[in-house]
């Protein structure tokens, strides 16, 4: 005689949930300001006239930004220098010092006006076209905002659709499987009360 195997349901039900709620909020939150943080950096890299001392790829007046933000000096050492750089060098940074003499004690202005959010979207600016310049990518000059403006935002709202589209798609599988789920456990639970 056989014996027939009692199987509890599993309630997987509230973790595809939850998984779906985090996965949709990260991957959107993670899209926009990333996308937005580039869009802004280069708003103020044009205003604050960032691209008469520096380029990114090459030495200018000052030194070329691409490698000073992603090989040489950290994030927030960076936000100090940017904000008030003739701070540092009267507290003779080593740093700031060294950066001072190679460039011929020529002053960098201060940005005072500039936040740290601020400053840490014109450093991913930089770093998105350092990016770009390294992989290849055609260069895009610090053009007039208003000729750019209008491209950057346009690419930024693409990107932020389409990780729209892809949430939309995964929360429909994740639905999917959750009525696949339900039905199973409709099926054993019948199946349990038949052998009864």
């Amino acid at each position: 005689m056989a014996q027939s195997v009692t199987m509890k349901p599993i309630k997987i039900r509230p973790q595809l949930k939850a998984l779906l709620i985090v996965s949709v909020l990260m991957t959107t939150i993670t899209g926009i300001v990333n996308g937005q943080d580039a869009v802004k950096g280069k708003a103020l890299y044009v205003t604050n006239n960032c691209g008469t001392c520096h380029k990114i790829d090459r030495q200018l007046v000052g030194p070329a930004l691409g490698p000073m933000v992603t090989m040489g000096h950290k994030e927030e050492y960076l936000i100090r220098w940017i904000q008030n750089n003739q701070a540092l060098i009267a507290k003779k940074d080593p740093e700031a010092m060294e950066i001072y003499q190679k460039f011929n004690q020529q002053p960098m202005p201060v940005f005072t006006n500039l936040a740290d959010q601020d400053v840490k979207n014109i450093l991913a600016y930089v770093r998105s076209e350092y990016k770009t310049i390294q992989e290849g990518g055609r260069k895009v000059p610090a053009a007039p905002l208003n000729k750019t403006r209008a491209k950057d935002e346009s690419e930024s709202s693409l990107m932020v659709y389409v990780l729209l589209g892809i949430n939309f798609l995964f929360f429909i599988v994740i639905l999917l499987l959750s009525r696949v789920i339900t039905r199973l456990e409709r099926i054993l639970t019948g199946n349990e009360k038949a052998a009864s």
